[in-house]
């Protein structure tokens, strides 16, 4: 069976993906309000400098216009997670009648555009974000904290993918009886290996080589949170891109090639707060750099495809990310962590150097899949 089967699906209204996703989206925030709020007062204790910068940034942006904007945006949030939750409670727990699937409709949607009014609404305090960001880079629970914010949007797809669409999780992951694990393993390894001997060769004859930076004492408790949450950070990714927002597009548009466009663009997207797109926006390159996030995106769906199910995708994108935080990141990373080397930002060569790499992943993923088929049965 294929992974993206319109049978895996289990309900495949429209209104139940909205429900859904915007299920996962609320208990997603409420996460990150959790685990990041002990953020400030962290940056004041371990950089007061820092934290006496990023409150300036914020305080000076707050203007009576963004403070109204940003109150609108809120109210609306909040009115539209009550009306989605009794709308949407009724409908799936209560009686399925039509006027209770249109309270949660409409007030899915009023939540959607209170939260896009906050973002558009709060320029002043993503100035801020560097700065508040830079706490991860000084204590260990603060990293840890923030990869579990990840974890927490979990949490709301399995619920309405258990409440909502009554399918096994298992189908969500691979559209085999289990996941396979070996595969996640070997797509890791895989990735690790071509990311390796890359290191290496930019070692030897790079004119940006990395530079050796380990600091024993800081990188043992990064390293260990990186080994256990930054899979599961990755795993998200997936599932909810490439897993459950691709199996909806393919759906309601019917072809595979425009979900996966569509998702791959959602998951650049996400990556333009990112230092180096910064970077390539300053420099007038902005859309090669970002280039390489939608090929990593796309690469992603085109793993999904050769192994009917989410393993590799995990494995590769886990790989990439725990590399980057233990062997070589890069001078002012998203993640900055302390790894064993560091390389400056190069963001055009990076992304030219990413769908390099990955194009050889994938290549050694399909030879590796085609000689030796999985015989597991749904």
């Amino acid at each position: 069976m294929n992974y993206y089967d319109r049978s895996q699906n289990g309900d495949v209204r429209w209104y139940d993906w909205i429900a859904v996703f915007w299920l996962t989206i609320v208990v997603w925030i409420i996460g990150q309000i959790a685990f990041t709020s002990p953020f400030i007062s962290m940056l004041e204790t371990l950089d007061p400098e820092a934290a006496a910068q990023a409150n300036d940034i914020m305080t000076s942006s707050m203007t009576e216009q963004a403070l109204i904007m940003m109150m609108i945006s809120m109210l609306l949030v909040v009115i539209g997670m009550l009306m989605a939750a009794i709308g949407y409670g009724v409908h799936y727990l209560g009686e399925k009648k039509m006027p209770s699937q249109i309270t949660g409709l409409i007030g899915a949607l009023i939540t959607f555009a209170g939260g896009a009014l906050f973002v558009s609404s709060s320029s002043g305090m993503n100035e801020a974000n560097p700065l508040i960001l830079s706490i991860i880079g000084l204590s260990p629970v603060a990293y840890m904290l923030m990869l579990l914010t990840f974890p927490a949007a979990l949490v709301g797809l399995y619920l309405g993918w258990k409440i909502v669409h009554k399918v096994p999780l298992t189908a969500l992951h691979t559209s085999f009886s289990r996941f396979r694990w070996t595969r996640a393993l070997q797509a890791f390894i895989i990735m690790w290996a071509v990311l390796g001997t890359y290191g290496f060769i930019m070692s030897r004859f790079s004119a940006n080589p990395p530079e050796y930076v380990f600091d024993a004492a800081r990188f043992l408790p990064y390293a260990i949170l990186s080994l256990l949450l930054l899979p599961i950070q990755s795993a998200t990714e997936e599932i909810v891109v490439r897993g459950y927002m691709n199996k909806g597009l393919i759906h309601w548009f019917g072809n595979k090639w425009v979900a996966f466009v569509l998702t791959s663009g959602l998951f650049m997207a996400l990556h333009l707060a990112n230092p180096e797109a910064q970077a390539g926006a300053e420099a007038g390159n902005l859309s090669i750099v970002m280039s390489g996030y939608f090929f990593f995106g796309f690469a992603a769906c085109l793993m999904v495809l050769i192994d009917d199910g989410l393993e590799s995708a995990i494995g590769v994108h886990a790989a990439n990310n725990t590399f980057a935080a233990i062997f070589v990141n890069y001078e002012n990373s998203v993640l900055p962590t302390p790894s064993i080397w560091q390389v400056k930002a190069e963001p055009t060569g990076d992304a030219i150097s990413t769908i390099i790499l990955l194009s050889v992943v994938l290549a050694l993923l399909y030879v590796t899949r085609k000689a030796r088929p999985d015989r597991s049965t749904i």
